[in-house]
């Protein structure tokens, strides 16, 4: 995980159990010791706005 300047906040990818995949399903992760609370997101995570010809 890290910054993720379009989003303009912290953004982490990782794996989870299929029984936790739907979108908007709260799931936990430990970074640096402590529960952190994450929400599954579809990506990408901003839409794109370049025109791909």
């Amino acid at each position: 995980g890290g910054f993720g300047p379009t989003l303009g906040g912290p953004l982490a990818m990782g794996y989870v159990d299929s029984a936790y995949i739907a979108l908007d399903t709260p799931v936990w992760a430990i970074v640096r010791g402590k529960k952190v609370p994450l929400l599954v997101s579809k990506m990408p995570f901003v839409p794109q706005r370049y025109y791909r010809g």
